[in-house]
């Protein structure tokens, strides 16, 4: 135990003290008891005051060493887990009881495993770190500085190769220097492993319809050996060879036509024979191809056969696909300038294609048309899907009340196969349903395994916002019956007076055997419909199509998940049947748009459409008998969208497609739909560094007017932390973390709030360094070591040693030296102003209890006086005498004189010596009282 003071300078009020003092009892001539009292007092008094004043402490030795060890679990040095958690055993295993240690995990951010513990526990395995392209340390071990207890011995161990590719470890070193907290590693080497690598991959950012675009390819590879170099160009394959591979650099060259224009992706991929890292095998690159404008038209069946037929004849270069070719990254949509939807069922289409038709329109501007028919709109289930919000229509109709009464069951499979993504979005389809519904139709939710559960009774909706809270919180179960819960459905919906009633059944497992057909057809006779949704292979494809089969239902026989929503919203929009307008007539065209003159030798008749209802922020170009839109227009971020509710076959657009104005009218329409900026010119620079892509703009024109820049991966996904920052006059900045993808930035620039101009190109960031076998960074080891008293660890017991220095616990004690003053400042106050004699009077009160004695009658001894001639009067003794015939009579008592003894001279001097005596105790006990 030691004693340390905080302000020593405080002891200069010493000096003062000690004169005050001096003066106070030099003033004193005559020292009395209560001079000296005050003396002492004020004496104490300021000495605990300057005790307070310099804040001492007392310290106390701090035992046992908290230990943070921080594993580095990034790309390069996965295969090395095995031998750190070795390493973190065997150092436990040598701490001593008063020891801590603490386990955390960093990649690109650190995160903690285990918190401190003193018990001995073995460490089997750690959780896996999502994000390993990138190794911050740094993140390492500011959470580890911030997790070690304040006045503690703090260690802090590392175990990494040393390769950091984002964040500055020696920084925060710097900044944690001054702590108790020491930095160890130990440095792991990951083995050298055969692996071959493509180092870059390149071509023309931009080329011309017709050229060869060259393509250059690198390879570095620490063993000779053969491999299959392949190259696509948009996911079809260009080139596929086999190359001998030396040890060292390898380089190669390929060319290629671009025959049509648009946005190319590139992927290059080596296959060695031998090769134990996969990741750094592939490579990506992007070429912009002008030329005239191409337009991706998706039909099904030869469908849009008057589409396709009207826009080439005008000269477009159309490619016609089916929807399961759409592509499934942002690159294959923005190879058009256009897209077109002709009668495309929403369930053809998953989540993510939608995702990326709205990325490509709304932040590269490229057009999107949608025409009508039994499977389009509404009807092909785009109810609060991607597609609906960038269409210049809403699918939810107006005039609700016309629609006949509904009854709708949802009959969904909660088995535990459903787990995951299945579940949770089957729920969100049975919730977009009952949107979908009027607050008077009735709708019932079964969920079964082995047995039914009725979540939602059915019954007229009453609460839309109850009921679907309450389809989301459904919990899944265990195995799987069909038939008990399909029968409920059936029994609750046969006997209901409603003219539609429907009922879907969504299951992806296997069931028993049941009396399917008779329960189905007794439906029927009840006017009861039956639709089946297989989810998944494993489902029972022919069990559920014969059962939709014999409801005079639809099945739907869906791989991917995310396509549930839109089928459910199909059903229900199929159950309703008040979507399809189908009054022959001439609808009414408005006058005024550029479209309009293209009418004015009369408008076609019309046989049918979809009932839609016009957003606020859209153009109605052509409006049905019923102001419903059958032509509108609208644009939705850098693109421009628009929507035919009718269909171009004829059974619907009626006289439409005989019309001598057809190709000239779709051709408006696409005309219309590409992008109306003019193409900036930009300088565009791109940097990859430590784990982040910086990206420079500059303006070659209109360099005042403001540049916004937006990023977008492959997926279709907005990059949301890259902001665009000034720099200069139209010079622009934009930074984000540099995951291995392909990223497209579309540059545009406005002025008073329109788009004046716009550019769409592509950058690809090559694998992580993380895939690169390097050598352990032993220079960034040893200087951050050295910084913090630390050591580059050989044996596991290190990671315990002893502390560099003695460490002390303090706890401050000047409170009670300023209490204590306190009191003794009102005790030497008090004795100023009464002096020192309350303090005996208090003693002589506070007297000790003895026990009584018995007092024994003491003779007073006799005096002899001399005799006089005066003789004492005898006394008299007076008797009252009380009749007791008469106790309350009023008359006096009678009074006798009786004579006393003859007096003597001795009897008289006794007499006197007694009253002596009694008035010398009178008198000693009034002084006692006073």
């Amino acid at each position: 135990m030691r004693l340390q003071i905080e302000h020593p300078l405080m002891l200069i009020f010493l000096i003062p003290v000690i004169i005050s003092l001096y003066l106070f009892w030099r003033k004193k001539k005559q020292k009395k008891s209560k001079d000296l009292v005050i003396f002492t007092l004020r004496s104490m008094i300021y000495f605990l005051i300057i005790l307070g004043l310099v804040v001492p402490y007392l310290l106390s030795p701090v035992k046992g060493i908290h230990t943070v060890f921080v594993l580095d679990q990034s790309d390069s040095v996965k295969r090395m887990e095995g031998e750190m958690l070795d390493f973190v055993n065997r150092s436990i295993d040598s701490k001593v009881d008063q020891d801590s240690y603490a386990l955390m995990t960093v990649a690109e951010n650190a995160k903690l495993e285990r918190s401190f513990s003193r018990e001995k526990n073995e460490v089997n395995d750690v959780s896996v770190n999502e994000e390993t392209n990138f190794t911050n340390l740094e993140e390492g071990i500011k959470l580890a500085s911030s997790y070690l207890p304040e006045n503690s011995k703090g260690r802090i161990v590392l175990l990494t190769d040393g390769v950091e590719t984002n964040g500055d470890i020696l920084r925060q070193a710097e900044l944690l220097s001054s702590g108790n907290i020491e930095f160890d590693v130990k440095a792991f080497q990951p083995p050298n492993v055969q692996d071959v690598s493509i180092e870059s991959f390149t071509t023309p950012q931009n080329g011309f319809q017709g050229e060869a675009v060259p393509f250059q390819v690198s390879l570095e590879s620490n063993f000779d050996t053969t491999a299959t170099l392949q190259i696509t160009q948009n996911k079809e394959m260009i080139i596929q060879e086999e190359i001998a591979v030396a040890k060292g650099m390898n380089y190669y060259s390929y060319q290629a036509p671009l025959k049509e224009p648009g946005l190319y992706s590139f992927k290059a991929e080596i296959i060695p024979k031998d090769d134990k890292i996969v990741e750094n095998n592939l490579s990506h690159s992007i070429t912009t191809v002008n030329g005239q404008p191409k337009v991706l038209l998706v039909d099904q069946d030869a469908q849009g056969e008057n589409v396709f037929q009207a826009l080439t004849a005008s000269g477009w270069r159309v490619d016609r696909i089916q929807p399961e070719l759409l592509p499934t990254n942002l690159a294959g949509f923005l190879a058009y300038e256009s897209i077109l939807f002709h009668n495309i069922s929403g369930h053809h289409l998953s989540e993510n294609q939608m995702n990326l038709i709205e990325t490509a329109v709304r932040d590269f501007g490229v057009g999107f048309v949608m025409t009508g028919g039994e499977e389009s709109y509404g009807l092909g289930g785009y109810f609060q899907t991607p597609i609906e919000r960038i269409l210049p229509v809403d699918m939810d109709v107006k005039g609700k009340k016309e629609i006949p009464s509904l009854g709708l069951i949802i009959v969904l499979d909660r088995s535990g196969s459903m787990m995951g993504e299945k579940f949770e979005l089957a729920k969100e389809a049975a919730a977009r349903s009952v949107e979908l519904l009027r607050e008077d139709d009735t709708f019932g939710f079964i969920a079964f395994d082995t047995e039914p559960w009725s979540v939602v009774e059915t019954q007229p909706i009453k609460d839309k916002k109850e009921v679907i809270e309450t389809i989301r919180s459904t919990a899944l179960g265990g195995g799987t019956d069909i038939f008990p819960s399909l029968s409920l459905a059936y029994e609750q919906l046969n006997d209901l007076d409603l003219k539609r009633k429907h009922i879907i059944l969504l299951t992806d497992g296997q069931s028993q055997d049941g009396a399917y057909e008779e329960l189905i057809e007794e439906g029927l006779q009840h006017n009861v419909t039956l639709s089946t949704v297989a989810i998944g292979a494993d489902a029972d494809l022919n069990l559920l199509e014969e059962l939709a089969g014999y409801g005079t239902g639809r099945f739907y026989e869906v791989y991917e998940a995310s396509s549930v929503p839109s089928i459910l919203s199909r059903e229900t929009a199929l159950t309703t049947k008040t979507y399809i307008e189908d009054n022959p007539h001439v609808p009414f065209v408005t006058s005024g748009y550029d479209w309009s003159t293209r009418f004015s030798a009369g408008t076609p008749s019309i046989n049918s459409y979809i009932a839609t209802t016009l957003k606020s922020r859209a153009d109605q170009i052509i409006s049905s008998e019923k102001d419903d839109p059958i032509l509108a227009r609208m644009n939705y971020g850098l693109g421009r969208t628009v929507a035919w509710t009718s269909d171009v076959s004829g059974a619907w657009s009626g006289s439409f497609p005989t019309w001598n104005e057809w190709t000239g009218f779709w051709n408006d329409i696409v005309t219309w739909s590409l992008p109306s900026y003019e193409k900036g010119n930009y300088d565009i620079q791109t940097n990859i560094a430590g784990g982040k892509a910086t990206v420079k703009v500059e303006a070659s024109e209109n360099k005042l007017l403001p540049l916004s820049i937006s990023v977008s991966n492959n997926k279709g996904e907005i990059i949301e932390n890259a902001k665009s920052k000034l720099i200069g006059p139209g010079q622009y900045e934009v930074e984000f973390p540099a995951l291995p993808e392909i990223y497209f930035l579309n540059i545009s620039q406005g002025e008073q709030g329109k788009t004046v101009n716009t550019y769409s190109t592509g950058m690809v960031v090559p694998y992580s360094t993380e895939f690169e076998q390097k050598p352990v960074n032993q220079e960034l080891i040893t200087k951050l070591t050295s910084l913090n008293n630390g050591k580059v660890l050989e044996e596991p017991n290190e990671a315990f040693r002893p502390w560099h220095k003695n460490l002390y616990q303090s706890q401050s004690v000047w409170i009670p030296f300023v209490i204590l003053a306190f009191f003794l400042l009102l005790l030497e106050i008090f004795i100023r102003r009464f002096g020192l004699s309350p303090f005996f009077y208090l003693k002589r009160k506070v007297v000790p209890m003895r026990k009584p004695v018995e007092k024994k009658e003491k003779r007073l001894p006799s005096i002899k006086v001399k005799e006089t001639s005066i003789a004492k009067p005898k006394p008299i003794i007076l008797t009252q005498e009380i009749r007791k015939e008469n106790p309350v009579s009023s008359e006096p008592a009678k009074v006798t004189k009786k004579e006393d003894p003859p007096s003597t001279e001795k009897s008289t001097t006794a007499t006197n010596n007694e009253d002596r005596l009694a008035q010398l105790l009178k008198a000693k006990n009034r002084k006692r009282k006073g």
